[in-house]
């Protein structure tokens, strides 16, 4: 397994290797949080995991953090590429795929939009916040930490550490109360490329249920394959195992059947 840097992403794997699978990971996160999904991948494939915001100077909306990842994001939908997101992954992964060009769409094999509300709810319930980073205390994004489970114990006892994470995990959370969704697709691009979709969630996961996976299909161009895990909005990280071996088959069978 060899690694590379590109700009802040991740890059794992031989860079000539037939297939991509590209990586955005969820609020509060990095980089580097989906390494134990993406490690196993990268022995045959070229692997990108995503930084989805910039730490030191973060976007103020949604729409600005898809407009600074486009470039990058486009440039490696270079050959045959699955895209999986988690969480606000999932709806920066939407959001990009709808706006690749006909071309680049083309090379989409499957797309997993993992433990995210849908397009629909998140607009609906979007606050839209007059300046940025004011909508939620430190007290409430601490407490969302502690209910959403993905942090480290640790976390909670350092006040360094967890002064880090309270503030990635407001920066991005500013992206979801900015959200809008993609509402039209411009005509030189594809609508429809053959790529399969994917909705993943958590089984526990009271926001995002099998219920509310359903609600994707509004928002894609076929309805989607459900697939539901064991645990609750991290259940890729309560349970790897199950996720890592879900998405290889993926990945390698082109099969998201259980």
């Amino acid at each position: 397994m060899t690694s590379r840097a590109l700009s802040a992403h991740v890059m794992l794997g031989p860079a000539d290797a037939p297939h991509r699978v590209l990586f955005l990971h969820y609020a509060g996160g990095s980089a580097a949080s989906l390494l134990p999904l993406a490690r196993p991948l990268s022995d045959g494939c070229a692997v990108a995991l995503l930084e989805a915001n910039d730490r030191e100077a973060p976007a103020n909306s949604f729409t600005e953090a898809v407009n600074r990842l486009r470039p990058d994001f486009e440039a490696l939908v270079d050959r045959p590429t699955t895209v999986f997101g988690h969480s606000l992954g999932a709806l920066l992964a939407h959001a990009l795929v709808m706006g690749l060009s006909a071309e680049r769409r083309s090379l989409l094999r499957d797309v997993v939009l993992s433990g995210s509300r849908s397009p629909v709810t998140t607009s609906r319930i979007a606050s839209h916040p007059q300046a940025p980073f004011t909508n939620r205390s430190r007290a409430e994004l601490i407490r969302d930490l502690d209910r959403y489970g993905g942090c480290p114990p640790e976390v909670f006892v350092d006040p360094h550490m967890l002064n880090l994470a309270v503030t990635a995990l407001g920066q991005d959370l500013q992206l979801v109360d900015t959200y809008r969704a993609t509402t039209s697709v411009p005509a030189d691009h594809a609508p429809d490329t053959g790529a399969a979709y994917h909705v993943w969630y958590g089984a526990d996961d009271e926001e995002a249920s099998v219920h509310e996976a359903r609600r994707w299909i509004a928002d894609l161009p076929r309805p989607p394959r459900l697939r539901g895990f064991p645990g609750g909005h991290f259940y890729l990280l309560e349970h790897p195992e199950a996720a890592g071996r879900a998405l290889r088959h993926l990945v390698t069978t082109g099969d998201g059947s259980p």
